[in-house]
C-alpha cells in the first residue's frame, strides 16, 4: 500500500463520513496499530482494517502515512550518520527503530564492499568488562527471590535470558521500590502507553546522544506484577528485539547490547544490566547448557538464603520456545517505545 493509495483512501473516507468522530480510545488503538505496522514492516489487510469501522480505518491510514514518513527519514539519517560517524537518539519509537535499522543497513553495505564477514556483535561493541560479584542487600535479595521463578518460566516460554529479565526489572523499578512498580500500577519494566485502557503520567529520563533529560510520559498500569511480566515478555517478541533471544545470540551480553537504542535510549543500558547480572550472579537462573563456563555455573549454583515472601503463580504457555513465532503484538517500552497491534496484519515493506 503506497502513500498515494493511503492518502486517496483517507480522502474518500473523510468525504463519506465526517460527522462521527472516532472515540479517543479508538484513535489510540488505530494510531498504535499503524505505528506497529510500520515498525514491523507489515502489509495492511484492507478487509481486516475495514472490519473495525470507517472511523478507525480513517485514523489508521492517516497515522500509517505519518509514521511511514518518519520511518523513511530516520532510516536515511541512520545510514548517513553511520557513514559520517555521528549518532542521534529519538524519543519516538518509530524513528528510533528506523534509525537503528539504517545504521545496520549502512554497516552491511560497508561489509559487502570491503568483503568483511558479517559480525553484528563485534568485540568493540559488546561490553567486555567483568564486574566482581558481591552480596546483595536484603531488599535486593528479596526482590530477586520474588521474581526468579517467574523469570525462569518466562525465559523458557519466550526464548529469553532469565538473568536479563531479573536485571531489567531491578534496574527499571529500582529493585521494586519505584512508585510505578508498586500498587496500583505494578509496572516493573517501565513499559509506556496504556494497558487495557490503564495508564499513568510519570516523569522519566530520556537520552539524546549522551545527554539526559527529564520528560513526562504515559506508562502502563497493570493489575498485578504477573501481568507486567507477561506483557514485557510479549513486547520482546516483536522483530525489533530479535537479537535479544537466546536462540539468536551467543551470550547474555550480546542480548543486553541489542537492547541499547531499542528498549532504552540510555547508551550505557547494557553495561548497567551486565553489572547487575555479574554482581549478583544472575546467570545461575539461566540454563547451564547456554553461555558461561562450568566453573561459573558451579559458583552461580548457590541460592540466596534470604526469607522469601509469596511467589507469583507459575506462568502457563501453550507453545514451546522451539515452535514459538515472533508475535506482531507489541507494547510501548521505556526510552524507545512501541505500541499495541492490529490483529491480522501481514509483512509490509516501507523503506
Amino acid at each position: 500500500m503506497n502513500d498515494n493509495v493511503i492518502l486517496g483512501t483517507v480522502v474518500m473516507l473523510v468525504s463519506l463520513n465526517t460527522a462521527l468522530p472516532a472515540l479517543a480510545s479508538q484513535q489510540d488503538d488505530a494510531r498504535n496499530a499503524a505505528e506497529v505496522a510500520v515498525i514491523n514492516q507489515e502489509v495492511v489487510d484492507a478487509q481486516v482494517l475495514r472490519s473495525h469501522g470507517d472511523e478507525y480505518t480513517r485514523e489508521f491510514l492517516l497515522q500509517f502515512h505519518n509514521a511511514t514518513q518518519k520511518y523513511r527519514q530516520a532510516f536515511q539519517l541512520g545510514i548517513a550518520d553511520q557513514e559520517e560517524g555521528r549518532t542521534h537518539a529519538f524519543g519516538d519509537h518509530v524513528e528510533q527503530a528506523a534509525y537503528q535499522r539504517g545504521i545496520e543497513k549502512a554497516k552491511a553495505q560497508t561489509q559487502e564492499k570491503t568483503g568483511a564477514k558479517e559480525n553484528t556483535f563485534s568485540d568493540q561493541l559488546v561490553d567486555q568488562k567483568r564486574y566482581l560479584p558481591k552480596q546483595p542487600l536484603p531488599n535486593q535479595a528479596r526482590f530477586i527471590n520474588q521474581i526468579a521463578d517467574d523469570a525462569r518460566q518466562i525465559g523458557k516460554n519466550y526464548d529469553l535470558y532469565p538473568s536479563i529479565i531479573i536485571a531489567q526489572a531491578a534496574l527499571e523499578s529500582n529493585w521494586g521500590t519505584s512508585d510505578l512498580s508498586l500498587a496500583p500500577h505494578h509496572n516493573l519494566f517501565g513499559v509506556k502507553g496504556k494497558y487495557n485502557g490503564r495508564g499513568v503520567l510519570k516523569s522519566t529520563t530520556e537520552f539524546v546522544g549522551s545527554q539526559s533529560t527529564q520528560v513526562q510520559d504515559i506508562f502502563r498500569s497493570y493489575t498485578s506484577t504477573k501481568q507486567s511480566l507477561q506483557d514485557y515478555a510479549k513486547t520482546l517478541q516483536q522483530p525489533l528485539y530479535r537479537e535479544v533471544h537466546r536462540s539468536v545470540v551467543k551470550s547474555y551480553r550480546e542480548a543486553t547490547h541489542a537492547l541499547v537504542g531499542r528498549y532504552a535510549t540510555d547508551p550505557d543500558y547494557d553495561k548497567k544490566l551486565n553489572q547487575i547480572i555479574d554482581s549478583y550472579q544472575l546467570t545461575r537462573y539461566d540454563d547451564p547448557k547456554k553461555d558461561g563456563n562450568t566453573q561459573s555455573q558451579i559458583i552461580n549454583s548457590r541460592q540466596y538464603k534470604m526469607p522469601r515472601r509469596s511467589h507469583l503463580r507459575e506462568l502457563h504457555q501453550q507453545t514451546s520456545p522451539k515452535h514459538k513465532k515472533f508475535s506482531p503484538v507489541v507494547s510501548v517500552v521505556g526510552g524507545a517505545a512501541s505500541a499495541g497491534a492490529l490483529t491480522g496484519l501481514k509483512k509490509l515493506l516501507v523503506s
